[in-house]
């Protein structure tokens, strides 16, 4: 999950119908089965579990997950329900001709806490081995926008295993984040004190990516970013400058200008399938120089290890990954809280809110148990279940401050849509510390 392979932003299967689950289920195929396999949460209606060693282990999580596979039901029945009314064929029309004419409409999110919107592209996708070009805008309901404009040659960024083994291209984007949520600096950091901040913020670069070998793949990255955070626009929530002070919230208020050179080397070795397989190792560095008053040159560091282990003809699988990240200031001078690491959210911890800790360092370890419930008839998409836990902790110096009790954890299950193309959905109940937590988040967003 931390060394995400390269998604296209026009993936198809995650367009029109993606608004909720069951939606994103029709979508992924045009008939669905009358029954679920043998490896299915329905094995608790079936009486006392089977001799079989997977089915004992298993069978207190599948009746704790009942309400999910009963959400699974409400999508088989809404694909059917659509399928019969002739929605679907009409949807993969509509959009078949969009796509010819090079409009690709999207339902998907911002980023994580920044709700769910549409979005448009207007242009030519990356291409494997041909110049491509687009606009893409979109807004989510929190008022949340982004305007990007990308042109390249070859695909956005190169995959270790992937075919193809080159790819470049430029890009400007600008974005508006008018509510985003503040609660201090430090693993300490308090949720009564959530506060609202407005981040506004254009960027514009290039970058190149090439296959060293068929597992390596390098990036070289540059560009040049312009940010200012101001008072937030959520009446129901202090402005940060209301509770903290100028030293607990460094760069609010301020116009920050930075000129980023870096890259990163990720090695993969395995395959990609609807619960993928394999070991990866991440490395990432970038040097921050800033041309602002007040604000410190940094050095951003990056490190990721993990692996996907399927069994049991891949309809299991068991994820272990850690994620090391910090940064480091040179000379006199403040990093904007913005920019500092952050833990919170659906791709960090799940039982906190978003951005809930920052600091200058960031450690996260994360165990993840799935198996399939569902795969629909040409194995491009399936129904998954996962039980999961993280641990995570932000510190100013993470070697000086580190120790297990003060590990923040994110304990629970999920459900969610897989394609091969990596889009779909993923619902999570989230415990923690600081109660329960519902999301629902798109593996694929705008």
């Amino acid at each position: 999950m931390f060394s995400t392979p390269s998604r296209r932003f026009g993936d198809r299967s995650s367009r029109l119908l993606g608004v909720v689950l069951p939606a994103l289920f029709a979508f992924s195929s045009t008939g669905l089965p009358q029954d679920l396999d043998g490896d299915s949460i329905a094995v608790i209606e079936r009486g006392t579990p089977t001799v079989d060693g997977w089915d004992i282990a298993e069978f207190p999580f599948k009746v704790i997950t009942a309400p999910l596979y009963l959400l699974a039901l409400g999508g088989e029945w809404a694909a059917n329900a659509a399928q019969q009314a002739h929605l679907l064929p009409w949807a993969y029309y509509l959009n078949s001709e969009l796509n010819q004419r090079s409009l690709y409409p999207t339902v998907a999110s911002l980023g994580s806490g920044s709700g769910t919107g549409a979005a448009l592209l207007i242009g030519i996708p990356g291409r494997p081995t041909s110049p491509w070009g687009y606009v893409r805008g979109g807004a989510t309901f929190k008022g949340y926008w982004r305007i990007t404009a990308r042109a390249g040659y070859g695909l956005e960024a190169v995959a270790p295993g992937g075919a193809h083994a080159f790819g470049t291209h430029a890009f400007g984007w600008i974005e508006d984040r008018p509510e985003d949520e503040y609660y201090g600096i430090g693993n300490d950091s308090q949720e009564d004190d959530r506060s609202n901040y407005q981040l506004k913020r254009a960027t514009v670069g290039a970058t190149l990516g090439f296959a060293a070998t068929r597992d390596i793949a390098i990036t070289i990255d540059l560009d040049w970013s312009r940010s200012e955070a101001g008072p937030g626009k959520n009446p129901t929530l202090p402005s940060v400058d209301s509770i903290f002070g100028p030293v607990e919230i460094p760069g609010f208020g301020d116009l920050d200008r930075y000129l980023s050179f870096g890259g990163s080397a990720e090695w993969r070795n395995g395959y990609r399938g609807l619960l993928p397989g394999g070991r990866w190792l991440r490395l990432g560095l970038s040097w921050n120089e800033s041309y602002s008053d007040g604000a410190a040159d940094f050095a951003q560091i990056e490190a990721a290890a993990g692996a996907d282990i399927p069994f049991d003809h891949e309809r299991r699988s068991l994820t272990l990954a850690l994620l090391y990240q910090t940064v480091r200031p040179s000379g006199a001078g403040e990093i904007s809280f913005y920019r500092l690491p952050t833990l919170g959210g659906s791709s960090t911890l799940p039982a906190y809110r978003t951005g809930r800790f920052r600091d200058r360092d960031l450690i996260l370890g994360r165990a993840e148990y799935s198996y399939r419930i569902w795969l629909n008839p040409t194995y491009t998409s399936a129904l998954v279940a996962s039980i999961f836990l993280y641990g995570g902790m932000v510190a100013e110096d993470l070697w000086d401050e580190f120790a297990f009790d003060q590990l923040w954890p994110s304990y629970g299950i999920a459900l969610a849509t897989r394609s091969t193309g990596g889009s779909g959905a993923r619902l999570e109940f989230a415990g923690g510390k600081e109660g329960l937590r519902v999301n629902f988040t798109f593996l694929v967003g705008f």
